[in-house]
C-alpha cells in the first residue's frame, strides 16, 4: 500500500513540471524573474504539496506569458500589451502574486508601448 502511494505521489509531481514552458522566447530577465518566483512559490510550506506545485506551475506559465518577447515587440503591440496585462491581472486575482508585483509588471508592460 505504502509503495503504491509514493509511486503515485511522483508520478503526479511529474505532471506539474515547468518543462513544457519555453522560456526561450520572453525577455531573458523577465524569464528569470519568472524561475525565481517560481521558485519562491515552491518553497512554501502547504499541507497539499502537489496541488500547490500545481499552482505554482500555473503561475509560472502565466508569467512567462506576460513576458515581453526576446527580439522585437510583436507586430501588434497593443493587442500583444492588452495579453500580457490580462495575463498579469490574472495571476494577480488568483492571489499569486502581490500588489506590488502587479503594480510593478503593469507598469513596465505600459511603459513598453
Amino acid at each position: 500500500m505504502n509503495k503504491a502511494l509514493l509511486l503515485l505521489t511522483v508520478l503526479l509531481a511529474g505532471c506539474a513540471g515547468t518543462a513544457e514552458i519555453d522560456t526561450n522566447k520572453v525577455d531573458s530577465d523577465c524569464a528569470h524573474s519568472c524561475s525565481a518566483n517560481y521558485s519562491e512559490c515552491l518553497g512554501k510550506l502547504t499541507l497539499f504539496p502537489l496541488m500547490a506545485q500545481h499552482q505554482c506551475t500555473d503561475a509560472m506559465k502565466l508569467c512567462v506569458q506576460a513576458c515581453p518577447a526576446r527580439r522585437a515587440l510583436a507586430a501588434s503591440p497593443a493587442s500583444d500589451a492588452s495579453q500580457r496585462l490580462a495575463n498579469v491581472e490574472d495571476l494577480h486575482k488568483r492571489r499569486l502574486i502581490s500588489k506590488e508585483e502587479y503594480d510593478a509588471k503593469r507598469a513596465e508592460i505600459l511603459k513598453g508601448l
